[in-house]
């Protein structure tokens, strides 16, 4: 049985496709890799989160001018595919604070990745 801490951690991909082996090919997990990270403000989130550690929805919510119903369903599948962490403080007015998982600070190398081949192929 998996303690929170592991399935915190463990991102969850959903196959576009049944196999018998189940055995995902690379298709279906591009796809699904798509699918998360394809949304509208998700990697902006994800970016805010790598600079900023902690940030409140209100803080999140300035930042990427979208409305509060995208970013609420943006922050959740965050969430569930163990990137985004959200702490409840027990106080009055409610304080919900977002951070990124073990899993979520690891896509800062991505980001640096990506980063390095604009620079090389797209800004010239």
């Amino acid at each position: 049985m998996k303690n929170s801490q592991e399935e915190e951690n463990q991102l969850i991909w959903n196959c576009v496709t049944t196999h018998e082996d189940n055995i995902c090919s690379r298709e279906c997990l591009m796809h699904s890799v798509l699918d998360l990270f394809g949304k509208r403000f998700t990697l902006l989130i994800i970016r805010l989160l790598l600079i900023n550690k902690t940030m409140r929805f209100t803080e999140l919510e300035k930042k990427i001018s979208g409305s509060s119903k995208t970013l609420t369903q943006r922050l959740r599948n965050l969430e569930k595919q163990g990137l985004v962490s959200r702490k409840v403080y027990n106080e009055i007015p409610l304080r919900v604070e977002y951070s990124l998982t073990e899993a979520g600070v690891a896509l800062d190398e991505v980001f640096s990745t990506i980063s390095e081949w604009v620079k090389q192929w797209i800004s010239k």
